[in-house]
């Protein structure tokens, strides 16, 4: 008995001391792990530190590119690299990418961020004037809301995207939804008063047209074009020039000068802009060969704007349903239906982009909850638009990071 209680002694005395090596052994690895967790977390902190100092320098000046070599920060050093598309082609016209590598104590940590000025196809809906039309129940809305006015709200329309506004609230009744959150009292964000950019980018690589345009948008990547211009009493169309030209062929932009009125409709493949200094008129759909909503390697992208008004034409061909592919801008006027409020009802104006207006136009009337004339709107958020944009689309002075990894 007394044998077999020294050899439990014994091994118990063993096993401790197993345990305590092993626990030694253990505390020693955790402050080995410790110390190399935290030599980890100061490199990513300087690294992270010096993105911010090159986002506040490219806040300051969008064309900085000086960068940094060997920048000191919390006893770590960090190298900054500033490119755009003229030191790297795979990255995009209008964007920045800041490359920012540290070491600390023998750790090292990189990022590469991409930011471009935001462009105004970024919002879903955006509107300097917002008159007394109210987003209503069943109304759903995807993508950034903005208006320098009021929304007027009845009912319980959802928003899924944030919503701002100069105003401090919302006018109306009812319970909307706003799953992103809102920022009413915003600055305001006003509407280019200009497209200088645009007009130049027509002129060199692009094409500009010096009268009344026809446009049309083949899938096979080209566009057909028409110019012309009305004469006598009554006015007769008398054709001046036509042509078909490749989009790879220019760098995207599409326009027209001396205040005048372009047409498009037809189906695109490629990415353009497409620009009139008159009204721009959808004569019939205007879609993308490759549908976003369905592709998701789909590239075709389209800007449409115009310095007065965007119109859906009042015309056979858009009497049943009308959809439009493209990001719209209307800058002294609105987006709006010829004759909404005469005829009979249209079906359905469908737009996959966004819409960016001076003051929110009218597409259609309707009473009861049923269209009268006009059309019904199916608004759908190119989400596409959050990271990309239509060439040359005009830009406004904020900031926005496409891009962050680490």
């Amino acid at each position: 008995m007394g044998r077999f209680t020294i050899i439990i002694v014994v091994g118990f005395t063993i096993l401790m001391g197993i345990l305590k090596l092993t626990q030694g052994r253990l505390i020693g690895r955790g402050q080995e792990l410790t110390a190399d967790r935290f030599t980890e977390v100061v490199a990513r902190n300087v690294t992270t530190s010096a993105v911010n100092v090159c986002l506040y320098e490219l806040g300051q000046n969008y064309d900085w590119r000086g960068g940094y070599d060997e920048l000191e920060i919390m006893g770590g050093t960090v190298d900054a690299v500033i490119e755009d598309s003229s030191d790297d082609a795979s990255i995009e016209a209008g964007q920045v990418r800041i490359t920012a590598t540290s070491e600390y104590l023998g750790e090292s940590a990189s990022a590469v961020i991409l930011m471009r000025k935001t462009p105004y196809s970024e919002f879903a809906y955006f509107t300097d004037i917002e008159p007394v039309i109210y987003f209503i129940t069943g109304d759903t809305l995807r993508g950034p809301i903005h208006t320098n006015g009021q929304f007027h709200i009845m009912g319980n329309p959802v928003f899924f995207g944030l919503v701002s506004s100069v105003a401090s609230t919302w006018a109306g009744w009812g319970s909307p939804k706003f799953k992103a959150g809102t920022y009413f009292g915003c600055p305001s964000i006003n509407l280019p008063t200009s497209l200088t950019n645009l007009e130049a980018a027509a002129q060199s690589g692009g094409i500009r047209f010096a009268g009344e345009t026809n446009l049309q948008f083949m899938s096979n990547g080209t566009f057909n074009w028409e110019v012309f211009h009305y004469s006598g009493s009554p006015a007769v169309k008398v054709v001046d020039s036509t042509g078909n030209t490749a989009l790879s062929s220019i760098n995207g932009v599409i326009a027209t000068d001396n205040a005048k009125d372009l047409h498009i409709k037809g189906t695109i493949s490629g990415k353009a802009t497409v620009m009139s200094e008159g009204n721009l008129w959808i004569d019939d759909d205007v879609l993308y060969l490759h549908d976003p909503l369905t592709d998701p390697n789909a590239s075709d992208m389209l800007g449409l704007i115009s310095q007065q008004n965007v119109i859906v034409t009042d015309n056979t061909a858009n009497r049943t349903n009308c959809t439009i592919h493209a990001s719209i801008m209307a800058l002294n006027t609105s987006f709006k239906v010829q004759n909404y409020n005469t005829g009979s009802p249209r079906g359905t104006l469908t737009v996959l982009g966004g819409i960016v207006q001076d003051l929110r136009g009218a597409v259609g009337t309707m009473s009861g909850g049923v269209i009268v004339t006009g059309y019904l709107k199916k608004y759908i958020y190119d989400q596409r638009m959050l990271t990309k944009a239509p060439p040359f689309y005009p830009v406004f002075s904020r900031n926005s990071i496409v891009s962050w990894y680490e």
